[in-house]
């Protein structure tokens, strides 16, 4: 009896390891940290967007009016000081702010995809995170003296952060199977949505609050992640997993196998056939039309909540993250029912793309629409913003994941081509509420700046279902399966000898 239990006992134990095994891959560490590096990159733009709101926030001035015989005077009263910094900027000294990351981002990502392609998302992120922490931990300072400086600090931030997202697709290019790259994909994009739901609600407390003076909090502390997380980074991270210490010779044989990208090696970019590639420019398309949608979420709409529904600093902070939460949950939920859907192949890759990006984003269209018929009805218009930009992030399962499918062995440029078109709708659409909305911030030119945005971002979608592709392009090194891949590495060898007529046959089919 006791022979019996305990074989049963070493049984359950072979199985639950045999299940940690097949689940904790050491790759997904490698995506899970991805996603804590987009997370720390969001961190530092997206709570700009409602700590801002704060700086330039003035201790109000009280009246009362004094009754005599002679008639009725009106007498100001000033404020005891909450003994907070402001700055002296206007609304529109706000935009422009707010828009000065963006310009960053701009300036760097044509570059920035062919840096990270060449020296590895390694030394690129860790470098990139470290300079950002450092200076957001200064901003305060430089903030309260002069709004040149901090712009100029945005702008730079706005370069590291351009060279963060570019450097994390290439990673996933070189570490991520074929059947998993859609939800690798979102994992470590889901990060920045991860960002805005952690830094609105904690911005919006610590704003609220005498913690380091308040609002300067905000940066001393997001700074800081960003500097720790950028150490974690350079000693766990390698650029590919060819060089990885710490992973096994199993692993390593799984993913050379089975990944789209044929060599980790460095290649010469096509640049004719890329720019003129009509897939490309189909892919690239959404990029813009949601990325306005993106940064009308991130950067404005806790404006709008502030000045035309009347939310507090901390209600803003919360109910600001709601679409980021169903962000993520939309986004993991939508690249795992996509990956399972292409394994099956009943439906081609391309199909999948279409109808993950016309289903979001066209729900997206139509939920900012529907928030101008709801007048002032705070819960309704948050509720119905919220689901919109969750619907949206189906698009990560679509347009969103498409560079893996077209260019892997590009996947670098193309995140920096799409981070260059994000950043230029950015940078619009915070031109366009400065334009549209400017300093009368009523309710109604609110409306028409989302009426415009909708507009936009469904002509991405219509874009990509009629012209975008799922299969590797012909100037793709990936498209074409190269002798050297099986060659190259000696536990990859191991799984592949074969009798001597067997590689003559292999040999002939290659030369054909």
């Amino acid at each position: 009896m006791t022979r019996s239990r305990l074989s049963s006992h070493r049984s359950s134990v072979a199985s639950i390891k045999s299940a940690i095994k097949n689940v904790a891959r050491f790759r997904w560490l490698i995506f899970i940290l991805g996603n804590i590096a987009n997370f720390a990159n969001a961190l530092i733009g997206s709570s700009l967007s409602l700590t801002i709101v704060a700086m330039i926030e003035k201790d109000p001035t009280n009246s009362t009016q004094l009754f005599d015989a002679n008639g009725t005077s009106t007498v100001k009263i000033e404020p005891t000081s909450t003994g907070k910094i402001h700055v002296d900027w206007t609304s529109v000294d706000k935009d422009r702010m707010l828009q000065a990351g963006f310009w960053g981002v701009l300036a760097i990502s044509l570059f920035s995809g062919r840096i990270c392609e060449l020296f590895g998302p390694r030394k690129v992120v860790s470098l990139a995170l470290a300079f950002v922490g450092l200076t957001n931990m200064l901003f305060p300072l430089i903030a309260t003296y002069s709004f040149f400086g901090a712009y100029l600090i945005k702008i730079i931030q706005g370069m590291c952060a351009g060279l963060v997202a570019p450097s994390l697709f290439v990673m996933i290019s070189r570490w991520s199977t074929s059947s998993e790259r859609t939800l690798s994909n979102a994992v470590v994009i889901s990060g920045g949505a991860i960002g805005n739901l952690v830094s609105l609600p904690f911005a919006g407390v610590l704003v609220s609050s005498s913690f380091l003076g308040g609002w300067p909090s905000v940066f001393y502390l997001f700074g800081g992640f960003n500097l720790i997380f950028a150490v974690v980074w350079y000693f766990i991270i390698y650029d590919t997993p060819e060089e990885h210490p710490y992973l096994s010779p199993e692993e390593l044989e799984e993913i050379l196998a089975n990944r789209t990208l044929k060599s980790g090696n460095t290649i010469e970019v096509p640049w004719r056939k890329m720019l003129t590639s009509l897939p490309v420019l189909a892919h690239l398309t959404p990029s813009f039309t949601y990325g306005w949608v993106v940064a009308t979420v991130s950067s404005q709409i806790p404006s709008f909540y502030e000045e035309v529904l009347g939310f507090s600093h901390t209600a803003n902070g919360f109910i600001s993250s709601l679409p980021w939460l169903l962000s993520t949950l939309f986004s993991i939920t939508a690249s795992t029912i996509a990956d399972k859907l292409r394994r099956t192949n009943r439906f081609s890759t391309a199909v999948i793309r279409k109808v993950f990006t016309l289903f979001g984003l066209g729900t997206v269209s139509g939920g900012l629409v529907a928030i101008t018929l709801l007048g002032k009805r705070r819960m309704a218009v948050v509720l119905t913003l919220s689901i919109t930009k969750g619907m949206g992030s189906l698009s990560i399962a679509g347009a969103g994941a498409n560079h893996l499918d077209i260019a892997p062995s590009f996947a670098g440029t193309l995140g920096g081509f799409s981070s260059v078109l994000s950043s230029v709708a950015s940078l619009a659409a915070n031109e366009g509420v400065a334009r549209i909305v400017g300093n009368e911030t009523t309710a109604q030119n609110w409306y028409y700046f989302f009426y415009l945005s909708a507009v936009i971002n469904i002509g991405g979608a219509i874009v990509f279902c009629l012209f975008g592709s799922g299969e590797t392009q012909s100037w793709d090194p990936s498209s074409v399966p190269k002798q050297s891949d099986k060659s190259n590495d000696s536990s990859f060898n191991s799984q592949n000898i074969t009798d001597g007529n067997e590689e003559n046959n292999n040999q002939i089919v290659r030369i054909s």
